[in-house]
């Protein structure tokens, strides 16, 4: 069997970050786009979908050590879920709280 050796395995997990990025730069944009579609619908399949994939993409990019893309997708799953119980007084704020965390999931990615 072959011996694995530190610096071999770090190298590995460092390109699989880099190949995860990559993707989760794509399902941010992804995200984004049905964050804007559920907006304008909000009992459309859109914002169900929206926040499916905040979920999914919350527990994966902590999963590769993207804490900060992890934590702001944690706050858009939990905007998205206050919006769905109620439309609350406040909805406009929190749609910019949406976009705003989106924003800085997107700048943790890096």
């Amino acid at each position: 069997m072959a011996e694995i050796r530190d610096g071999d395995l770090a190298r590995e997990l460092e390109g699989l970050r880099r190949a995860y990025r990559d993707k989760l730069i794509e399902m941010l944009a992804r995200l984004g786009s049905l964050v804007r579609e559920a907006r304008k619908m909000r009992d459309g399949d859109e914002f169900q979908a929206a926040r499916d994939l905040a979920h999914r993409l919350k527990g994966t990019s902590g999963s590769y050590g993207f804490d900060e893309c992890s934590a702001q997708l944690s706050k858009i799953e939990d905007r998205l879920e206050r919006l769905a119980d109620a439309v609350p007084a406040n909805a406009a704020a929190i749609w910019m709280e949406i976009e705003q965390a989106l924003s800085r999931a997107r700048s943790g990615c890096s």
